[in-house]
């Protein structure tokens, strides 16, 4: 587990270009999200998507209404909001979680049944503080663990964080 601060919107967007390097070259299928209503989620997504390849094509948006984006990018990226879906998943989310080579990005990721869980996955807690976003970083699965650590590399972790 890490914790990083975000301090504003250029940090945010520093770390969602990190976070796309390392997805490339770590190859992880799939990255969810939680924290409440403006905690961050989307704009950190919009960050990571449009610093992928071809991620200048993307329109980036809330999938809230839509449940589902997907972004013509590489790798292609699935971007999901579960907040109206408590208790069961859309055909189109299912499915687009067990493609591979779909990276899918799951806001609201506590209303995930257990069942349809990836096998390797990063979880990213975000909460708002004052003038700042506290993230909690937790990696399930040897795939993330390499993720988290590659992340770790480049990006000081607050000196609460453990493991």
């Amino acid at each position: 587990m890490a914790q990083i601060t975000l301090h504003d919107l250029s940090e945010t967007e520093r770390f969602g270009r990190l976070l796309a390097q390392a997805i490339t070259s770590c190859g992880i299928a799939a990255l969810l999200l939680h924290g409440p209503l403006g905690s961050g989620k989307t704009t950190l997504t919009r960050a990571l998507v449009e610093a992928l390849p071809g991620g200048d094509q993307a329109e980036v948006a809330s999938p809230s209404f839509t449940l589902c984006n997907y972004y013509p990018t590489t790798p292609p990226v699935m971007h999901c909001d579960l907040y109206r879906s408590p208790g069961s998943l859309p055909d189109e989310i299912a499915e687009g979680l067990d493609k591979p080579q779909i990276f899918s990005i799951l806001e609201w990721s506590e209303y995930l049944p257990a069942a349809e869980m990836p096998q390797d996955y990063l979880d990213i807690s975000l909460q708002p503080c004052e003038e700042s976003r506290l993230l909690t970083l937790q990696a399930h699965g040897p795939v993330a663990d390499g993720l988290l650590r590659h992340l770790r590399q480049f990006w000081p972790v607050d000196s609460s964080a453990h493991g």
